[in-house]
């Protein structure tokens, strides 16, 4: 019994993989490596995926840890009207409600300076409002720290990457390698049955 199931285990190994036999070809030998990397992409693909998505959650963590204690909120007071719709149905089908503009606006830099600079605000916004921005250290303008909460997301993104990509990228190389492996043995099978064709034609029936 242990020698049958020995032999059956053997036969099951050449058939999947790089087994000799007199009607095995070069070509079946390479497609056979072919699948075998695919299953092993399927394989190795969570594993990349995991590692991607820990490294990227790790750097996003760090960024925004950087950016948290660089950055500062500031209150700045809008010096100029914000300008109002360009057309009394603007909103309904022109510029759509709730369209920003750059304005001039005053804040003070986390030493105490006065700065002045241009930001987005409402359509219409009047002078005197208040609005909430984000300075660096020297006072200037700065865009918000990145959101922490967002991370998980963008790191699921990145490990989904490799998760996908690695099998489809693997299994569309096999693909293409069948297709020349069978193209170049269709050739030889015709080159082949040219060369003993005449030979059969001419036996004696």
């Amino acid at each position: 019994m242990a020698a049958q199931h020995e032999s059956f285990a053997r036969r099951s190994l050449r058939r999947c993989t790089l087994g000799s036999g007199p009607l095995r070809r070069r070509s079946d030998r390479v497609q056979v490596v072919g699948r075998l990397v695919v299953v092993l992409s399927f394989l190795v693909a969570p594993v990349a995926a995991v590692a991607a998505s820990t490294a990227t959650a790790a750097h996003l963590h760090a960024v925004a840890a950087a950016e948290a204690a660089e950055r500062f909120r500031a209150r700045a007071v809008v010096l100029e009207e914000a300008p109002g719709p360009a057309h009394p149905r603007d909103g309904a089908y022109g510029t759509p409600p709730g369209t920003v503009v750059p304005v001039r606006v005053a804040w003070t830099a986390p030493d105490g300076r006065p700065r002045e600079g241009f930001v987005p605000v409402q359509r219409g916004t009047p002078v005197g409002t208040a609005v909430r921005l984000w300075v660096d250290r020297d006072g200037d303008l700065a865009p918000a720290p990145l959101d922490r909460s967002s991370i998980p997301d963008r790191a699921a993104a990145a490990g989904a990457l490799p998760l996908l990509a690695l099998p489809l990228a693997t299994w569309a190389l096999h693909a293409l390698l069948t297709s020349v492996l069978d193209a170049r043995r269709e050739r030889a099978w015709e080159a082949e049955w040219a060369a003993v064709e005449p030979g059969w034609s001419s036996r004696p029936r």
